[in-house]
C-alpha cells in the first residue's frame, strides 16, 4: 500500500466514526456504544469503494461476538433506538462493493441470527438477493428470513421457487410448491408439480407435493 492509499484508508476510519478493538478483545453489556455510520459516508470514498468495503468488513467480523438477550445489545444499538451498528456497516459496505460475496452470503444471517436485528437483516438480504438474484444459496437464506422472521408466507415460496430453479436440492420445489398451497395459490403450486412430473416423474419429492396437494383440494389431479 502507498503513501496516499494509506492516508486515504486513514481517513476514511475516521470519518466513518468506527471504534477500533482487537480481535481477542472481551466482549460485555458495559461496552462503550459504537457509533452507527451515515449512508452519505459511501460519498467519501476519494475512489476506493472496494477497498473501503474491505475495511468496513474486517471491522464487521471484530464485533460479532454481540451480548445480547434476544435484542440488539446496547453497545450495538444506534441512536434511533431500533437498529444496528452492524445492519448500518454492512448496508454500506454492500453499496460499496456490490458484488462482495463473501460478506454478502454471510452478513445478513449474521444480523439476523447474532445481532437480533430481525428488521435490518430483512433489508440486507433484499439487498443480497438485488445483487445476486441467480444464487440459490443466498436466495435460500433470503427465504428462511422471509418465513421465519418476516412471516410473509408468499415471498418465502418465491424465493425457494427462485433457488430451486438456480440449482438448490430438488426438495426445495416441495417446500415453495407447499408454501403456495398453504396460502391459497393452488395454480402456483401444480405448475411446480407439473414440472416435476414432466422432469422427474419418480423423483420421490414429485410424489410428495402431489399428495400435499390432493390433501389440499379433493380430485386435483383427476385426469379431465
Amino acid at each position: 500500500m502507498n503513501f496516499v492509499s494509506l492516508l486515504v484508508s486513514l481517513i476514511l476510519i475516521l470519518s466513518l466514526n468506527l471504534n477500533i478493538v482487537k480481535l481477542t478483545s472481551l466482549y460485555n453489556h458495559e461496552k462503550e456504544r459504537l457509533i452507527c455510520p451515515s449512508e452519505n459516508n459511501k460519498f467519501l470514498t476519494f475512489g476506493f469503494s472496494s477497498q473501503t468495503a474491505d475495511i468496513l468488513w474486517l471491522q464487521f467480523l471484530q464485533e460479532i461476538e454481540a451480548y445480547n438477550e434476544n435484542k440488539i445489545a446496547k453497545p450495538f444499538l444506534c441512536a434511533d433506538g431500533t437498529s444496528s451498528w452492524h445492519f448500518h456497516i454492512l448496508n454500506l459496505a454492500m453499496e460499496l462493493d456490490p458484488k462482495f460475496y463473501e460478506l454478502t452470503a454471510i452478513g445478513p444471517l449474521v444480523v439476523s441470527v447474532t445481532i437480533n436485528d430481525s428488521k435490518g437483516a430483512s433489508l440486507l438480504f433484499d439487498k443480497a438477493v438485488t445483487n445476486f438474484p441467480n444464487d440459490w444459496r443466498i436466495l435460500y437464506q433470503a427465504a428462511y428470513q422471509s418465513q421465519v422472521e418476516e412471516k410473509n408466507l408468499k415471498k418465502t415460496a418465491e424465493l425457494f421457487h427462485r433457488a430451486a430453479s438456480n440449482g438448490a436440492p430438488r426438495w426445495v420445489y416441495s417446500l415453495a410448491g407447499g408454501i403456495y398451497n398453504e396460502i391459497g395459490m393452488v395454480q402456483f403450486a401444480d405448475s411446480i408439480y407439473r414440472f416435476l412430473a414432466d422432469k422427474f416423474p419418480e423423483d420421490e419429492v414429485t410424489k410428495r407435493l402431489k399428495n400435499k396437494l390432493q390433501n389440499k383440494v379433493k380430485n386435483f389431479f383427476e385426469k379431465k
